[in-house]
């Protein structure tokens, strides 16, 4: 048992840390350099969630390639983490040419290093393709590179409510990802048992775990911006309890035994909390401050 977990380490895991602590040297150089490390910090997670929502339609709906970092038994959890290795790594890197204002030259340069990167995985067993091509991912990044930087200089002015609104939505999905839904579904605390999108039950675990998310955090983000009195907001949270429960009460989803008001409480107060954090760091307030 002992001897596999190193041989899969040396094989496959120990090169997605690395691409991990890669991502980690990139943003220390990038709070190195900005002045505004709070909206930077935030945009970084409004990133990853864009990135991670289109892998999700590759990885889910299309079935484009597969990750195998090999930390997990159950093989689709074991994409789903590896995805999440990679989009840090892009968005990372994204992050990173806007900083420095880099010129469209080096987008290139680092669509070409990612291909390269895509290759090798793909050649040694990291990373599986199955219609996707490598040169597709050559193709495909310097226009993701451009459309983040057109998307950062408008979220920095803070003005147009649009772009603010989306930039606080994929940074509160990737961020409540990491520290709320994944815990509880590695633990297995907490699952959704619906088979509305795929029969096997990883798969459409995670497909339903996108609705969820796309559902309740839009809710909370409306409750949040929306001037109401204290007494209206708390009925309107108070519903959203309410309705867990049915889901709950109705077999989509599940629980552990005891811990629904636990659960739902960190779910529900933990997501509105970073929506108020988040858009925080998103104000224009926050900004004018950091400069």
């Amino acid at each position: 048992m002992l001897s596999t977990f190193w041989s899969t380490f040396w094989s496959n895991t120990v090169w997605y840390i690395l691409l991990f602590v890669m991502s980690i040297i990139t943003n220390v150089f990038i709070l190195y350099k900005t002045k505004n490390k709070k909206f930077e910090i935030a945009f970084l997670f409004s990133i990853i969630g864009f990135a991670f929502a289109l892998e999700a339609i590759l990885v889910l709906v299309l079935n484009a390639y597969s990750y195998h970092p090999k930390i997990f038994e159950d093989p689709y959890l074991d994409i789903i983490v590896g995805n999440y290795f990679s989009q840090i790594s892009l968005s990372s890197t994204a992050l990173l040419l806007i900083v420095y204002d880099l010129s469209y030259l080096w987008y290139g340069i680092f669509a070409f290093i990612y291909f390269v990167i895509d290759f090798l995985f793909a050649k040694y067993g990291l990373f599986e393709h199955f219609w996707f091509k490598s040169s597709y991912t050559l193709i495909g990044f310097a226009p993701f590179f451009w459309l983040i930087k057109k998307w950062h200089m408008k979220a920095k002015t803070a003005a147009n409510r649009f772009i603010n609104y989306i930039s606080l939505y994929f940074s509160v999905a990737s961020f409540s990802t990491f520290v709320i839904f994944l815990p509880q579904r590695l633990l297995g605390i907490q699952l959704l048992q619906t088979n509305i999108f795929f029969t096997d039950m990883n798969r459409n675990n995670t497909s339903s775990g996108f609705v969820y998310q796309l559902i309740v955090l839009n809710y909370l983000i409306l409750l949040h911006k929306f001037h109401m009195s204290r007494l209206a907001k708390a009925i309107a949270f108070s519903s959203l309890f309410i309705a867990q429960y049915f889901i709950y009460t109705w077999g989509y989803i599940y629980i552990f035994k005891g811990l629904f008001l636990m659960v739902t409480s960190f779910d529900l107060l933990g997501c509105y909390l970073l929506v108020v954090i988040f858009n925080y760091l998103f104000s224009e307030q926050s900004f004018t401050r950091c400069d």
